[in-house]
């Protein structure tokens, strides 16, 4: 039985467990920030970890569902998340791994600001004489 599924290579390195390498890129930024946010998770006490990294060790469980189902946005990370990661591990990253928690958030913030512009009508000149139009007919219909 060699199913399509059987054959489709897991995301993971068992040997090493971490995750490999791809070639989308938007997959290898996830990988990128995992491997770094686990390198400084691996370096603390357990319990040290589990009371003073509690948002990077959600980042990494969310960062790994996005690395498992091959999309990078079923890792749900909202500016929120990352800004709290990046306040707990700062100092302990490594460049590369920065730069990409950078650049996530530097996209996640401008992603929010864009979609609460979305809901957000600008009124302009054409609006308020047309609505003045419409005033005016009703007035007239009256």
């Amino acid at each position: 039985m060699n199913t399509p599924d059987l054959r489709q290579e897991s995301p993971w390195n068992a040997e090493l467990m971490l995750p490999r390498v791809t070639d989308n890129p938007k997959l290898l930024e996830l990988q990128i920030l995992l491997g770094g946010l686990q390198l400084v998770l691996s370096r603390v006490h357990p319990a040290f970890a589990a009371s003073r990294f509690i948002a990077t060790r959600q980042l990494a469980q969310r960062l790994t569902r996005g690395i498992e189902t091959l999309n990078p946005h079923k890792a749900h990370m909202g500016s929120v998340d990352l800004q709290n990661a990046l306040a707990e591990t700062e100092k302990a990253l490594d460049p590369g791994s920065l730069m990409v928690l950078r650049k996530l958030l530097t996209q996640s913030l401008k992603d929010e600001h864009d979609e609460v512009d979305i809901g957000h009508a600008d009124f302009t000149y054409s609006d308020f004489m047309a609505e003045e139009q419409m005033l005016a007919h009703r007035q007239v219909a009256h």
